[in-house]
């Protein structure tokens, strides 16, 4: 049954197979589909808080977050270079690394991964080890947060209901701040075309580190119902095209970095060009027809 607040007309995974939990015990029962209430995909029901904690509390990046420059670049063209950036789940970083890198020096991160120790070496801004959950009771009780700009990168797909958790974020927001979100583009057109043509699992289902499924529309949809304007969007590289050419690395996972190397090289020529305006375009022009490996959104609180 549903979670109360939540209605699914059918399940894609039911249930999740054991292959798709990724170092964590599988929870019996969870099912995997389109909510209607929510309209957007996630696990029903959501793992109970104490079984994400634990997990959290071991839980690194299984690798590095890719294109973060392309991430921090689609913000800090909508930021003047003196604004306050909270990054919510920074991780070791990496993100407000690439901020610092545009010229960003009024820079704050809080994690609670054990990569946060990373964070606080990096000789910049100011890095502290708190939950998202502990950051928001903090700054509900002393009132409205003084930043230009929160940002979320592979933060959303994590949480358990998302909606609530905007609406909290939205709360300690002052008015005209942007939301910087990252999320990957699941049971995208590219991603189904795919599935249907090979009749795989839907190898991008992680659990129970990604408890939501975003594509662009959902995720502009999620934001615009719950008090912000989407002003600008990007995309990243849609490695599925390489699953299309029958680069299969679902089935053939040696093939993985042949398919990262190739996408790498890619971006790399361009910049070597002095090309990174037309690497940023053709990504804008992925996400406006809803494709991209990961959806990137800016919005701002209305």
């Amino acid at each position: 049954m549903a979670p109360k607040g939540h209605h699914f007309l059918t399940y894609i995974l039911d249930p999740v197979p054991e292959e798709l939990w990724r170092n964590s015990r599988p929870l019996a029962g969870t099912k995997l589909g389109y909510c209607e209430t929510c309209k957007f995909y996630h696990v029903d029901p959501y793992p109970p808080a104490e079984y994400l904690s634990d997990f959290y509390s071991r839980y690194e990046m299984p690798t590095p977050q890719a294109n973060l420059a392309e991430t921090a670049r689609l913000l800090g063209r909508n930021l003047q270079r003196d604004a306050k950036v909270i990054d919510m789940g920074c991780g070791d970083g990496g993100f407000l690394k690439e901020m610092h890198a545009l010229g960003f020096n009024n820079l704050t991160g809080f994690d609670q991964s054990p990569g946060l120790e990373r964070a606080q070496k990096l000789g910049f801004g100011t890095f502290f080890k708190k939950s998202v959950w502990t950051f928001l009771d903090e700054a509900e009780s002393s009132g409205e947060v003084d930043a230009e700009a929160f940002v979320m990168v592979n933060v959303l797909e994590h949480v358990t209901e998302p909606i609530k958790f905007l609406e909290r974020i939205r709360g300690v927001m002052k008015s005209g701040a942007l939301l910087g979100v990252t999320v990957p583009n699941d049971f995208s057109p590219l991603q189904k075309a795919f599935l249907k043509a090979k009749g795989h699992l839907p190898w991008f289902v992680h659990l129970p580190d990604h408890v939501n499924y975003f594509d662009f529309d959902s995720l502009k949809n999620v934001l615009e119902q719950n008090g912000f304007d989407v002003i600008d969007q990007s995309a990243l590289y849609p490695l599925e095209l390489f699953l299309l050419q029958d680069l299969d690395y679902v089935a053939h996972p040696e093939l993985g970095p042949i398919a990262h190397q190739r996408r790498v090289m890619f971006e790399e020529n361009l910049k070597k060009a002095g090309m990174t305006d037309v690497l940023d375009h053709f990504y804008e022009t992925l996400a406006a027809g809803g494709y991209g490996r990961d959806v990137m959104m800016v919005a701002k609180k209305r």
